[in-house]
């Protein structure tokens, strides 16, 4: 067996190393094009800097999504162990650039390529004495280079699809290893018995709970948005938003929304899930509308979105403060097949929801505020406006149902505490300085 997995390691980094040749034209065009991506590409290639004089324990979330759900344990780690030394590491620009808002005074690092040098280099310059990765970021030349040097590596907020399974469950007898993974923390479940179906040890799975729900705003926390314009933008006028949408839900909610008699009596905002669509897409949105549009960017602070108007958020990190001001709000990624975004921000804060017919990237979620009777589904674009204009037309029908579903996602918040708990168990937090192994 242990000829067998080199053979598949060799294989493995002889794919990994052509698929790096042929992208080679990409990547130098990429480097050219993209200045993030560009001096991200040292860190991707292990040439981190020192994570820490003392040796950290690493925390790693592949994306934004991901390091933003590690926000509750970050901050319980740090209330509870103030002397462990903490690192925060992600693959993506965008995750990098969230890591380093949300954690100013921790070390953030690139994740590396899973190349066996890329690999190696990054262990060494951040010597880290333990691994934590969100969700499911399994690499196995990674694993393998923990696994050398005595670092232990443990999963939170876990989560595998049955598509994933299926795919581990052919390779496993090589890659990754599974059995080297000193704790699974699952979100629940459902994903745990994913996970038991590989050669995982079971009393390594433990369901913890899903960070996200300890991570969610509530209503009551909303002195920044107090202090921000929106409530004066919002004025009296009722607002719905349109968040996290991709093309072409814009175009196909804004012809509806065109014919709706609340057309004049209501306003809209536009947050596209990537805010760089906003110059192409303002013009797709006068056409739908036959009206002009107005971009976040642009507006005064003392201005007040009047009746009818639509408004395009064309800037980064207020989503937020979008739903506080809202009635109600449509969730993108779902009237496409995409999947769905997420659709517990606006719940948390007692917004009313509804998403189209896909929504398999937050499956349990939406079925969780849909019981509760604070989500809707919406075959089409015009079934979300006849959502819209019953909330419009009975404002406490639409708060009772918002605050459904904060209520129900108030039961879920603890996993914070139940993956710190895990991990203690499992001896992470208890690790000396790493040693080699042979």
């Amino acid at each position: 067996m242990s000829e067998s997995r080199n053979a598949a390691f060799l294989a493995y980094d002889f794919l990994l190393y052509l698929g790096g040749f042929l992208l080679l034209p990409w990547i130098a065009w990429r480097c050219l094009r993209d200045p993030a991506f560009r001096h991200g590409l040292p860190g991707r290639l292990g040439f981190a800097a020192p994570a820490a004089p003392a040796r950290p324990l690493l925390l790693h979330g592949v994306s934004v999504g991901e390091v933003k759900a590690l926000r509750p344990l970050v901050r319980l780690l740090r209330e509870r162990h103030p002397d462990l030394p903490l690192a925060i590491s992600s693959t993506t620009p965008g995750g990098l650039a969230t890591a380093r808002a949300a954690y100013p005074d921790i070390a953030v690092v690139a994740f590396p390529v899973d190349l066996p040098g890329a690999t190696r280099r990054f262990l060494e310059r951040v010597r880290p004495r333990a691994v934590v990765l969100a969700e499911l970021e399994i690499w196995p030349n990674f694993l393998r280079g923990c696994h050398a040097r005595g670092i232990p590596v443990a999963i939170v907020n876990g989560r595998i699809t049955e598509n994933s399974v299926r795919g581990y469950r052919r390779v496993q007898r090589w890659l990754p290893r599974f059995d080297r993974i000193a704790l699974y923390g699952v979100q629940s479940e459902r994903y745990a018995e994913g996970f038991r179906a590989l050669d995982v040890p079971r009393d390594r799975v433990v369901v913890t709970g899903n960070l996200k729900y300890d991570n969610l705003p509530t209503a009551a926390e909303d002195a920044a948005f107090r202090a921000s314009p929106w409530p004066a933008w919002a004025g009296g006028t009722p607002l719905i938003v349109l968040a996290s949408t991709h093309e072409p839900e814009e175009e196909r909610l804004a012809a509806a929304w065109a014919r709706s008699p609340w057309r004049e009596r209501a306003a809209i905002a536009v947050v596209p899930r990537h805010p760089r669509r906003a110059d192409a897409l303002q013009p797709v949105l006068e056409r739908a509308l036959g009206a002009a549009v107005l971009r976040r960017s642009a507006l005064a602070e003392g201005a007040t979105l009047a009746p009818g108007s639509v408004l395009l958020v064309d800037t980064f990190g207020e989503l937020e403060s979008v739903y506080r001001a809202a009635r109600a709000a449509f969730v993108g990624g779902s009237l496409i097949e995409h999947g769905g975004q997420n659709v517990l921000e606006p719940a948390a804060l007692g917004i009313p929801v509804v998403v189209g017919p896909h929504t398999a990237n937050f499956a349990e979620e939406s079925a969780l505020l849909e019981q509760a009777g604070s989500l809707r589904r919406a075959p089409d674009a015009s079934a979300v406006i006849r959502c819209w204009e019953e909330w419009l037309a009975d404002e406490s029908a639409a708060r009772a149902e918002g605050l459904a579903g904060a209520a129900v996602l108030a039961t879920r918040r603890g996993a914070a505490e139940s993956t710190l708990a895990a991990l203690t168990r499992a001896g992470i937090l208890s690790q000396p300085e790493a040693a080699s192994k042979s």
